[in-house]
Parts: C-alpha cells; structure tokens; sequence
C-alpha cells in the first residue's frame, strides 16, 4: 500500500534474498513505466528532489518468507498470491524497475534508507527462506561491493554463496565491478583471507614503485603525468583511488590498445585492476570463527592487516 508507506526501505534491508527493493523514478522514466508500476513523490529532502518511488518486488525471485511484511513499521505490505501478482503487472514492473539506473550515490549509504538505494551485488541466491545471514552479505556488497575480496570458510555462507551451477554475487551494472569471491577450507579461511592481503599488499606496493619509475622518467603526456601523481598521492583513500585510478586508466588505454605504451607505463598498465584500494574480507559462520578457525583468526588480528571479519 503506497499510501501507507513511509519510504524507510526497512523491507529492502532485511529482504534475505534481494527481491523487494527501492526505485527512483524522473518523470520521463515514468513515461515508460507498465501501470502496475505505482509510485509516490520521493520524501526526503533535495536530494530526492523531482523524483518518484517505489517499492517493487520480484514475484518470480520472492521465496514467501514474509520477514518483510512483519518487518515494515507501517503495515504497508502484505502477501499476495503469486498468480495474482503477476497477472496484476507486478513481474512487469519488476523488469522495468530492472531498468531504472541507480541514484545510490546520492545518498549516505551508511544509513539504513540510503543504503539500500546502493545496487545490491548479492541476489536471488539458494539461502533458506528467511536466511538470517544473506542480509548481512547483501549489506556488505551494498557499502563496499565494487571494490571487495572476499574469503569465505566452507559453511552455510559458502553454499548460498556458490550453488551449483550459478553464484548470486553480481556485478554492478554501471561500472560492471562486483565482489572477487573465493572459498576455503572450513578450518583455515583466516589463513586464506589473510594470505589475500598480504598478496595485495605486495602488488600494490609494486605498482606503485612503478608509478614512481614512470614520474621520475617524464614518459607519457602532461596529463598522464598529473593522473599519476594524484594516484600516488590518493592511492590509499577508498574513493578517490578508484576516481583517479579510473582517469589514468583512460589516458592509457589507447595507448595500450595500439601497444605504444613507454615501457614504464606497461607494468601500470598490467596492474591496473589495483590501482582502486581493495576492501579485504573474510567470512564464515561460528564453527569457523568461534571453534576450529579461531587460532587462524587470532593469528590475522595480531598481525595488524587492515582485514575485516
């Protein structure tokens, strides 16, 4: 019920498999929009402004769990009957919901509304019906998906999280980068996930000895020049190595396609997947953390790695 609903995306948040989220509309998208596509003005200050929402829901994708209907404050959801549901236009909305670009970076993803505005780059995985855990996961490729490495101990998270057959981790459909997914054993993941940092670690730093090499020689034109000293000088900040990184790589690029690049900007070049600053991560569940694993853990932490658990 849209009239009910107060736009605090709580549904979205909790959805374990991603098949109820926000949309954002202009004017002109909604020219196109099917008539089950209902929406209301956008609430929340300038940064919504001229916009339309919506919440939209995958009938096809939606596993009945019902942990959105009890979770929303307003009493704005209720189930529905599949069938019904798609005869009503609602898997027509959802593909043209599918459309719409997101505006996530208006916002402040560490909240609960403007998170879920971020394109989720976790869904539709084979997790139980109301899984407690895919919720967490799909957060965690709202905030820092386009730039995650992940190691995950072999348990419940490994299984939703490589079905045979398919993996729900997907790319972001502006940029196409999503989350480097790898699983462990069950006893050693912090010894995997920390064997990740250190790799990363060490190329990072390689190319960024190459970067110097490059603007000590002078090669390349002025513009190059000035893309790789703000890198070496914004190469540890999350955003503005992936905006920088993101310039030099265009400047090379032609370059590279014509195989002219000076030979101090080919090993840039080569590396250029790490000029972003990666977010390190391992996961698992208590057996791992809590039993089995834990001296692998304890052995990460003492290390002092910049790795998140």
């Amino acid at each position: 019920d849209m009239d009910k609903c107060t736009q605090c995306n709580k549904c979205a948040s909790i959805c374990p498999h991603a098949v109820i989220r926000p949309f954002l509309a202009s004017p002109a998208e909604l020219k196109r929009a099917p008539g089950a596509f209902e929406t209301r003005r956008a609430a929340g200050g300038n940064s919504y402004a001229g916009l339309h929402f919506r919440i939209q829901v995958s009938p096809m994708d939606c596993t009945g769990c019902e942990v959105c209907v009890t979770s929303c404050p307003d009493n704005a959801l209720a189930m529905k009957d599949i069938q019904a549901a798609v005869k009503e236009g609602h898997k027509d909305a959802w593909d043209f919901a599918m459309t719409l670009p997101s505006r996530g970076e208006r916002f402040d993803p560490f909240t609960v509304k403007g998170a879920q505005f971020n394109q989720p780059l976790l869904e539709f995985s084979g997790a139980c019906e109301g899984c407690g855990e895919t919720p967490y996961a799909k957060l965690l490729t709202q905030l820092f998906g386009k730039r995650m490495i992940l190691a995950n101990a072999t348990g419940c998270s490994s299984i939703w999280g490589a079905t045979a057959g398919w993996i729900p981790y997907t790319v972001d459909k502006k940029t196409g980068r999503g989350v480097a997914w790898g699983n462990s054993l069950f006893e050693d993941n912090a010894e995997y996930g920390l064997g990740m940092v250190l790799s990363v670690n060490q190329r990072r730093l390689h190319v960024t000895k190459c970067v110097e090499a490059a603007i000590q020689a002078r090669v390349g034109t002025a513009e190059v020049q000035s893309a790789l000293l703000q890198w070496l000088d914004k190469k540890d900040d999350k955003e503005m190595s992936q905006v920088v990184g993101d310039k030099l790589q265009g400047l090379l690029k032609l370059e590279a396609d014509a195989k002219a690049l000076p030979a101090e900007l080919k090993e840039v070049w080569r590396l250029r997947d790490l000029l972003a600053r990666p977010s390190m991560w391992m996961m698992g569940g208590d057996g791992w953390s809590n039993d089995i694993g834990f001296g692998g853990i304890d052995h990460a932490v003492a290390l002092g790695e910049n790795i998140n658990i």
